[in-house]
Protein backbone atom coordinates (compact mmCIF):
# COMPACT_ATOMS: atom_id res chain seq x y z
CA UNK A 1 0.00 0.00 0.00
CA UNK A 2 1.79 3.11 -0.85
CA UNK A 3 1.97 6.25 1.26
CA UNK A 4 -1.39 8.08 -0.80
CA UNK A 5 -3.77 5.04 -0.22
CA UNK A 6 -2.80 4.75 3.76
CA UNK A 7 -3.65 8.60 3.83
CA UNK A 8 -6.67 8.03 1.55
CA UNK A 9 -7.92 5.03 3.81
CA UNK A 10 -6.97 6.17 7.08
CA UNK A 11 -8.92 9.88 6.21
CA UNK A 12 -11.99 7.77 5.02
CA UNK A 13 -12.38 6.07 8.03
CA UNK A 14 -11.66 9.37 10.13
CA UNK A 15 -14.97 10.74 8.40
CA UNK A 16 -16.44 7.91 8.87
CA UNK A 17 -15.89 7.57 12.30
CA UNK A 18 -16.85 11.51 12.78
CA UNK A 19 -20.14 10.78 10.98
CA UNK A 20 -21.10 7.98 13.50
CA UNK A 21 -20.25 10.69 16.93
CA UNK A 22 -21.61 13.38 15.01
CA UNK A 23 -25.07 11.37 15.03
CA UNK A 24 -24.85 9.85 17.93
CA UNK A 25 -24.20 13.90 19.53
CA UNK A 26 -27.45 14.79 17.05
CA UNK A 27 -29.59 12.12 18.52
CA UNK A 28 -28.77 13.46 22.10
CA UNK A 29 -29.06 16.82 21.54
CA UNK A 30 -32.74 16.12 19.62
CA UNK A 31 -33.43 14.21 22.82
CA UNK A 32 -32.74 17.14 25.37
CA UNK A 33 -34.02 19.57 22.95
CA UNK A 34 -37.25 17.84 21.06
CA UNK A 35 -37.62 21.66 19.18
CA UNK A 36 -34.05 20.87 17.47
CA UNK A 37 -35.71 17.26 15.72
CA UNK A 38 -35.39 17.05 12.10
CA UNK A 39 -38.51 14.96 11.03
CA UNK A 40 -40.06 17.81 9.41
CA UNK A 41 -36.81 17.93 6.77
CA UNK A 42 -36.52 14.64 4.43
CA UNK A 43 -34.49 14.24 1.71
CA UNK A 44 -38.06 12.99 -0.07
CA UNK A 45 -36.31 13.86 -3.66
CA UNK A 46 -33.28 11.27 -3.14
CA UNK A 47 -35.44 8.93 -1.66
CA UNK A 48 -38.04 8.64 -4.60
CA UNK A 49 -35.11 8.67 -7.12
CA UNK A 50 -33.76 5.67 -5.44
CA UNK A 51 -37.29 4.05 -5.48
CA UNK A 52 -37.97 4.99 -9.29
CA UNK A 53 -34.50 4.53 -11.16
CA UNK A 54 -31.96 2.98 -9.19
CA UNK A 55 -29.72 3.39 -11.96
CA UNK A 56 -30.07 7.18 -12.45
CA UNK A 57 -29.61 7.64 -8.78
CA UNK A 58 -26.34 5.96 -8.78
CA UNK A 59 -24.63 7.32 -11.47
CA UNK A 60 -25.58 10.91 -9.86
CA UNK A 61 -24.78 10.86 -6.57
CA UNK A 62 -21.83 8.31 -7.33
CA UNK A 63 -20.26 9.53 -10.28
CA UNK A 64 -21.77 12.95 -11.82
CA UNK A 65 -21.89 14.74 -8.19
CA UNK A 66 -18.66 13.68 -6.78
CA UNK A 67 -17.07 15.05 -10.30
CA UNK A 68 -18.84 18.50 -10.63
CA UNK A 69 -18.69 19.37 -6.49
CA UNK A 70 -15.20 18.31 -6.28
CA UNK A 71 -13.87 20.79 -9.40
CA UNK A 72 -16.50 23.83 -7.84
CA UNK A 73 -15.34 23.45 -4.44
CA UNK A 74 -11.56 21.64 -4.02
CA UNK A 75 -10.07 22.64 -7.50
CA UNK A 76 -8.79 26.02 -5.59
CA UNK A 77 -6.82 24.53 -2.43
CA UNK A 78 -3.87 24.72 -4.03
CA UNK A 79 -4.58 23.87 -7.76
CA UNK A 80 -2.73 22.99 -10.20
CA UNK A 81 -2.84 24.42 -13.77
CA UNK A 82 -4.91 21.96 -14.74
CA UNK A 83 -7.16 22.27 -11.53
CA UNK A 84 -7.18 26.34 -12.08
CA UNK A 85 -8.94 25.21 -15.73
CA UNK A 86 -11.30 22.94 -14.35
CA UNK A 87 -12.79 25.27 -11.58
CA UNK A 88 -13.11 27.97 -14.68
CA UNK A 89 -15.27 24.75 -16.45
CA UNK A 90 -17.02 23.40 -14.00
CA UNK A 91 -19.56 26.50 -12.66
CA UNK A 92 -20.72 27.40 -16.23
CA UNK A 93 -21.43 24.11 -16.52
CA UNK A 94 -23.50 23.77 -12.82
CA UNK A 95 -25.08 26.85 -14.07
CA UNK A 96 -26.29 25.30 -17.15
CA UNK A 97 -27.74 22.50 -15.60
CA UNK A 98 -30.29 24.64 -13.74
CA UNK A 99 -31.45 25.95 -17.02
CA UNK A 100 -32.27 22.31 -18.48
CA UNK A 101 -35.98 21.45 -18.99
CA UNK A 102 -36.85 19.27 -15.97
CA UNK A 103 -38.49 16.73 -19.01
CA UNK A 104 -35.09 16.25 -20.57
CA UNK A 105 -34.03 12.48 -20.23
CA UNK A 106 -31.48 12.23 -17.58
CA UNK A 107 -28.63 10.54 -19.74
CA UNK A 108 -29.21 12.84 -22.45
CA UNK A 109 -28.72 15.69 -19.84
CA UNK A 110 -25.65 14.41 -18.30
CA UNK A 111 -23.80 13.48 -21.86
CA UNK A 112 -24.54 17.16 -22.49
CA UNK A 113 -23.20 18.49 -19.76
CA UNK A 114 -19.81 16.29 -20.13
CA UNK A 115 -19.18 17.40 -23.47
CA UNK A 116 -19.59 21.23 -22.33
CA UNK A 117 -17.23 20.63 -19.71
CA UNK A 118 -14.58 18.68 -21.99
CA UNK A 119 -15.01 21.71 -24.44
CA UNK A 120 -14.66 24.68 -21.82
CA UNK A 121 -11.95 22.38 -20.38
CA UNK A 122 -9.82 22.45 -24.12
CA UNK A 123 -10.87 25.74 -24.41
CA UNK A 124 -9.29 26.68 -21.33
CA UNK A 125 -6.37 25.07 -21.27
CA UNK A 126 -5.89 26.82 -25.07
CA UNK A 127 -6.77 30.53 -24.15
CA UNK A 128 -4.79 30.35 -20.34
CA UNK A 129 -1.30 30.34 -20.41
CA UNK A 130 0.29 27.83 -17.69
CA UNK A 131 3.56 30.44 -17.26
CA UNK A 132 1.12 33.81 -17.13
CA UNK A 133 -0.92 31.89 -14.66
CA UNK A 134 1.36 30.93 -12.28
CA UNK A 135 1.80 33.64 -10.04
CA UNK A 136 -1.79 33.50 -9.67
CA UNK A 137 -2.08 30.28 -8.93
CA UNK A 138 1.15 31.19 -5.70
CA UNK A 139 -1.09 33.78 -4.67
CA UNK A 140 -3.97 31.33 -4.19
CA UNK A 141 -2.01 28.54 -3.19
CA UNK A 142 -0.60 30.99 -0.56
CA UNK A 143 -4.52 30.98 0.74
CA UNK A 144 -5.22 27.90 0.70
CA UNK A 145 -6.39 27.43 4.81
CA UNK A 146 -8.56 29.90 4.49
CA UNK A 147 -9.94 28.68 1.17
CA UNK A 148 -10.19 25.60 2.37
CA UNK A 149 -12.19 26.76 5.35
CA UNK A 150 -14.29 28.71 3.04
CA UNK A 151 -15.15 25.97 0.53
CA UNK A 152 -15.81 23.51 3.02
CA UNK A 153 -18.64 25.39 4.50
CA UNK A 154 -20.00 26.20 1.33
CA UNK A 155 -20.31 23.04 0.17
CA UNK A 156 -21.98 22.33 3.62
CA UNK A 157 -24.43 24.88 3.11
CA UNK A 158 -25.11 24.14 -0.88
CA UNK A 159 -26.85 20.88 0.33
CA UNK A 160 -29.53 22.59 2.14
CA UNK A 161 -31.32 21.96 -0.78
CA UNK A 162 -31.43 18.71 -0.15
CA UNK A 163 -34.21 19.35 2.58
CA UNK A 164 -35.87 22.41 1.41
CA UNK A 165 -36.73 23.69 -1.93
CA UNK A 166 -35.40 27.43 -1.07
CA UNK A 167 -32.36 27.93 0.62
CA UNK A 168 -33.39 28.76 4.74
CA UNK A 169 -31.04 27.96 7.42
CA UNK A 170 -32.20 27.27 10.80
CA UNK A 171 -30.23 24.87 13.70
CA UNK A 172 -32.22 21.59 12.74
CA UNK A 173 -31.10 22.36 8.96
CA UNK A 174 -27.35 23.21 10.47
CA UNK A 175 -26.88 19.98 11.83
CA UNK A 176 -28.23 17.98 9.67
CA UNK A 177 -25.63 19.75 7.02
CA UNK A 178 -22.73 19.67 9.52
CA UNK A 179 -21.65 16.15 8.11
CA UNK A 180 -21.38 17.93 4.84
CA UNK A 181 -19.22 20.50 6.19
CA UNK A 182 -16.94 17.86 8.07
CA UNK A 183 -16.64 16.33 4.47
CA UNK A 184 -15.53 19.31 3.14
CA UNK A 185 -12.38 19.72 5.27
CA UNK A 186 -11.87 16.18 5.08
CA UNK A 187 -12.03 16.06 1.55
CA UNK A 188 -9.86 19.16 1.30
CA UNK A 189 -7.48 17.61 3.07
CA UNK A 190 -7.02 14.43 0.80
CA UNK A 191 -6.49 16.91 -1.90
CA UNK A 192 -3.98 19.21 -0.45
CA UNK A 193 -2.38 15.77 1.09
CA UNK A 194 -2.34 13.67 -2.19
CA UNK A 195 -1.85 16.74 -4.09
CA UNK A 196 -4.03 15.52 -6.48
CA UNK A 197 -8.15 16.43 -7.43
CA UNK A 198 -8.59 12.65 -8.23
CA UNK A 199 -8.15 11.79 -4.88
CA UNK A 200 -10.66 13.62 -3.12
CA UNK A 201 -13.28 12.84 -6.35
CA UNK A 202 -12.56 9.37 -5.40
CA UNK A 203 -13.25 9.52 -1.52
CA UNK A 204 -16.53 12.26 -2.41
CA UNK A 205 -17.68 8.92 -4.75
CA UNK A 206 -16.61 6.38 -1.72
CA UNK A 207 -18.72 8.90 0.56
CA UNK A 208 -21.77 8.71 -1.26
CA UNK A 209 -21.58 5.23 -2.76
CA UNK A 210 -21.65 3.82 1.14
CA UNK A 211 -24.68 4.83 2.23
CA UNK A 212 -26.46 4.91 -1.13
CA UNK A 213 -25.43 1.32 -1.34
CA UNK A 214 -27.07 0.57 1.80
CA UNK A 215 -30.30 2.09 0.98
CA UNK A 216 -30.48 0.24 -2.28
CA UNK A 217 -30.10 -2.58 -0.58
CA UNK A 218 -32.85 -1.85 1.97
CA UNK A 219 -35.05 -1.75 -0.49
Amino acid sequence: MTAKTKIFTRSLILLFGIYILLGLLRLLLVKLYPQFSQTDYQQSQLQNLLQSNPLRAGIMIILVAPVIEELMFRSLIKPSHTDLVLFIAAWPVFIAATYIPPDVHWFFKVSFLAVVLACLTYIGTQLINPFKARHLRSKISSWYIPIWILTSILFGLVHITNYVETFTLNIPLFLLIVPRIVAGFIFGYIKIKNKHLGWSIAMHSMNNAIPISMLLLAH
